[in-house]
């Protein structure tokens, strides 16, 4: 595949992740909340957990993002990951091993770019 479409789908799957986890933690903080504290100040945000906080949907909502994480992640392991003989700005061999062999900059990539920062309130 070309690298052009590598990048674009990186960058496209790690957006889409970022929303996905930000609506997750939003989704779930606001659940025990009064939904009529928020109801003027924010009326799509109301409108949503209206929804969501209905039966059982919070729990199919969970389930449904679990999948769509997995499949995200795993995009974005397929299209970032490195190439056979990459190497790490002339850093020794056992370093490139490290971090692009193993996948540890793709995995600290994903938590940090992708996740964690949207999960901070």
């Amino acid at each position: 595949s070309h690298p052009a479409a590598a990048y674009v789908l990186i960058w496209a799957a790690i957006l889409w992740l970022t929303m996905v986890e930000g609506g997750q933690a939003s989704v779930v903080g606001l659940s025990p909340v009064n939904a009529e504290l928020y109801r003027e100040s924010h009326p799509i945000a109301h409108k949503c957990t209206r929804i969501t906080n209905e039966g059982d949907n919070l729990d199919r909502y969970l389930l449904g993002r679990q999948f769509m994480v997995v499949i995200m992640v795993f995009c974005v392991n397929m299209s970032g990951g490195p190439l056979g003989d990459a190497e790490l700005w002339g850093f020794p061999s056992w370093i490139s091993n490290i971090f692009l062999q193993t996948g540890l900059a793709m995995i600290l990539f994903t938590c940090n770019v992708g996740q964690l920062n949207t999960q901070v309130n």
